[in-house]
């Protein structure tokens, strides 16, 4: 039985728990252990040292009281050797108390022994009151020499237990890299394994998409994989069977339209064309009136079914595209003219900025055209009167300093667009959210067939604006000469025309 995705991600995150847990409870013994380790050399060690340098220094002070006291009599330095022994018995006791060693032990005894006998020396010499007899030298000796003897076997302690919690502490690091390392390489495994077992499928399923989303649909399509995967598999499939009756249905009722609206739109133009002639016989004027809009009526109707008509085979991808080389500019030129007259009309300020020498670009003439004028007509309905309207050009060029790409832009001064709607805009049969009362008539195709024909061009298109501050409406098309010969000979013979 496979493991669902489920409780494959349990599975891996509680493997990197459990990794986290046992790294951490052995970095926390170990440290526990370099802190005892380092609390027992502060408060037992150290202080042994400190306890044995005292020694040393109450020690010679009570020699220098003891000889000064023999030369002079002088009560003064009799008392200070005496305070200077208590405190000696003192440190020595407390010194006894800390060490935890045999030798130490021993030590502390002998050093405890030879002061008693240092005492006694003195106490004879003061009972005996006689002339001054030095104190056996050995004695003092001795003391100084088992205290310093202490000091050595506390040192040599310290280092041993310094060195000891390093090479731990080497050793520990070693082992929680080894831990750290192993448990990584095992998380990258089991998170590999668990990826690959997951992506493989849904690759194989985009890859569908991807056909689908061409139009081909009748695809056998059969895949191992995890449950969940499995299941969206399966819907993906029922959803494709039902595309697929969907887009047959779609073709039906596109044949139908195509077959049941444009035939008798057609007749309806051309018995309106030749009654307004006069060819049948002479019109009073209510009658041109009204065929005049039945003519207006019946072109706005052709154009809208056009339109849906081309949208619907570049959604298909069956749009059939006549790349020629063109010259950019005179496309440019000729959008202008034909809303020369709406501008001036509205009194609208018309301005264009073409800059740059273009090179011939590989276009499909007709259909860019129908961009620029989709652009351009637009702008002239949103644009108030007295507004203005820009249209610009420009050659852009890369890094190396070559021709990549022209761009054109088309901006207004009308009422904008909201941030949110930016690329709504592009959706076929969208209006806007401030055009809900059709202030500005319009089927809502002109902007989503600008996007499929630029796109077509190996070319990108968008939109810039903020509400009430006009809009920009932006596209790029690449400067791809595909056939090098055949655009020296066009540049030999063809004029350019400026802005």
């Amino acid at each position: 039985m496979r493991l669902t995705i489920f409780w494959r991600v349990i599975l891996a995150q509680s493997t990197l728990i459990v990794l986290a847990l046992v790294l951490g409870l052995y970095a926390h013994s170990q440290l526990n252990w370099l802190i005892r380790l380092d609390t027992s050399i502060l408060t037992i060690d150290t202080t042994c040292i400190n306890e044995e340098k005292r020694l040393i220094k109450i020690f010679l002070a009570e020699m220098r009281n003891a000889e000064k006291f023999l030369v002079s009599r002088d009560d003064a330095f009799y008392a200070g050797f005496i305070q200077s022994s208590s405190d000696f018995t003192q440190s020595l006791e407390k010194f006894s108390a800390l060490v935890d060693t045999q030798r130490e032990k021993e030590l502390a005894e002998e050093i405890r022994s030879l002061h008693s006998r240092y005492s006694q020396e003195l106490d004879l010499a003061v009972a005996r009151n006689g002339p001054r007899e030095p104190l056996k030298s050995e004695l003092g000796d001795g003391i100084l020499e088992r205290i310093n003897e202490l000091i050595r076997f506390r040192e040599q302690t310290i280092e041993s237990k310094t060195s000891t919690a390093r090479d731990h502490a080497v050793s520990a690091a070693r082992v929680m890299l080894w831990l750290t390392l192993g448990g990584i390489v095992g998380a990258l495994l089991l998170a590999y394994f668990h990826a690959r077992g997951v992506s493989l499928p849904l690759r194989k399923l985009a890859e569908e998409m991807r056909h689908v989303g061409k139009g081909e649909l009748a695809r056998p399509f059969d895949t191992h994989a995890l449950r969940e995967v499995y299941e969206l598999v399966e819907a993906f499939k029922r959803m494709s069977e039902e595309l697929e009756e969907l887009d047959r249905l779609k073709a039906d009722f596109t044949a139908h339209i195509s077959h049941e609206l444009r035939t008798p739109l057609t007749a309806i133009r051309e018995g309106t064309a030749l009654l307004l002639e006069g060819i049948p016989g002479p019109l009073t004027d209510a009658q041109r009136e009204i065929l005049d809009v039945v003519r207006n009526h019946s072109e706005r109707l052709f154009q809208s079914i056009a339109s849906i008509l081309d949208l619907s085979k570049m959604e298909a991808k069956m749009m059939e595209y006549e790349f020629t080389p063109c010259d950019l500019r005179a496309l440019i030129c000729s959008s202008i003219d034909t809303v020369l007259l709406v501008a001036r009309k509205k009194r609208i300020d018309l301005q264009t900025s073409v800059s740059g020498d273009f090179p011939l670009l590989l276009l499909d003439e007709r259909r860019v055209q129908q961009v620029l004028d989709n652009l351009l007509n637009n702008a002239l309905k949103f644009t108030p009167e007295d507004g203005r309207l820009i249209l610009a050009a420009f050659l852009r060029r890369d890094s190396t300093g070559r021709a990549s790409h022209v761009e054109v832009s088309v901006s207004d001064s009308g009422p904008g667009i909201p941030e949110d709607d930016l690329e709504k805009v592009f959706q076929r049969f969208y209006q806007g959210a401030g055009n809900a009362g059709k202030k500005f008539k319009g089927t809502g195709l002109g902007l989503a067939i600008a996007r499929h024909i630029v796109e077509a061009h190996q070319g990108a298109i968008w939109a810039e604006s903020r509400a009430g501050q006009g809009s920009t409406f932006v596209f790029i098309l690449p400067v791809t000469p595909r056939d090098g010969e055949l655009l020296s000979e066009f540049r030999q013979t063809a004029g350019h025309n400026g802005g």
